[in-house]
């Protein structure tokens, strides 16, 4: 059952035609049922099995909520078997009584939280950059844009016909779920972007190199590389001591050291401050995907008014 179910997971999970992370995901999920209860049948596989892999992914040190989260992948798993007519469907029946591991109550650590970062180091680490990546930054900083929808973004994805540009990412995280997403730029924002525009409308506006030709596979800025982008500026913005051992280096690292996803957090430190929770969420796309016209209109002027103020 595993096997297949991780075939289905490889097909299902694409968007835009690539795989999303959900397939390595689940394939580490199964990969503790399978090494606990690898010759079972799937039949005959409980709530006390189900018990047995969540304390197995515990001993190995994983935080309560990826142990939730890839327990529910297991569920999933059973659920899917069961709708293929592989097993019965009272086997994922019972597997969902099974509650999530609650905080306080359970030996499994807790994850780091997500803290935003000081926007007095940002300013720092963003001198030690190239100028694309520094826009980068300042452009998440002023629209709480997620990393992904920076380095995906085209000029034929926003519409400058008013006062506040609306960029409206061609894919994004909330796609899956029918919800629109709709960043808002205003004046600081075009500035920024204004450098970037030039150029052909389904070309992504930052480039690895601005003004000269590249290679087609690196035509963009991609998550994995900006954030070594900002990593390394982070070393030496915050260079560590020569005389440091392996561990140290580590810490010194761990601590000077942030990514472009910590800049969402900041943005709506700074947002919630000034304008209210409300305007938080709008500005992040926290929207409700069964939201009416009227809370749509009302959150377009909450995004309008922000991004006009600082944006």
């Amino acid at each position: 059952m595993a096997t297949k179910f991780q075939a289905h997971a490889n097909r299902y999970y694409v968007k835009n035609g690539k795989p999303t992370s959900e397939p390595a995901a689940v394939r580490c999920a199964l990969r503790f049922l399978v090494a606990n209860h690898g010759g079972l049948p799937a039949p005959e596989f409980g709530i006390g099995d189900l018990k047995v892999v969540r304390e197995a992914m515990v001993a190995a040190g994983h935080c309560r909520s990826s142990v939730n989260k890839n327990i529910r992948r297991i569920r999933l798993a059973f659920t899917w078997a069961a709708t293929e007519e592989l097993i019965p469907a009272t086997v994922p029946q019972a597997l969902s009584l099974l509650p999530g591991l609650k905080v306080g109550r359970t030996e499994a650590r807790e994850s780091d939280p997500v803290l935003p970062v000081d926007p007095e180091v940002v300013e720092k680490t963003i001198q030690h950059t190239n100028p694309v990546v520094a826009d980068m930054v300042r452009l998440q900083l002023l629209t709480g844009m997620r990393p992904d929808e920076v380095c995906s973004m085209r000029p034929g994805d926003i519409d400058r016909g008013g006062e506040v540009w609306e960029y409206r990412p061609a894919s994004h995280k909330t796609q899956h779920h029918g919800r629109r997403r709709v960043v808002y730029i205003g004046p600081a924002g075009q500035r920024i972007l204004s450098a970037y525009l030039l150029r052909p409308a389904d070309e992504f506006c930052f480039r690895p190199k601005r003004h000269v030709a590249v290679p087609k596979a690196k035509k963009r800025y991609r998550i994995d590389s900006y954030r070594q982008a900002v990593e390394r500026a982070c070393d030496r913005a915050f260079p560590a001591p020569d005389d440091l051992s392996d561990d140290e280096l580590k810490a010194h690292r761990k601590q000077h050291r942030w990514t472009p996803n910590r800049l969402r957090h900041t943005a709506a430190t700074l947002v919630r401050k000034q304008f209210g929770l409300e305007a938080s969420q709008v500005i992040l796309g926290h929207s409700k995907a069964d939201v009416t016209q009227v809370y749509a209109e009302r959150d377009a002027s909450k995004g309008i008014e922000v991004a006009r103020a600082i944006g």
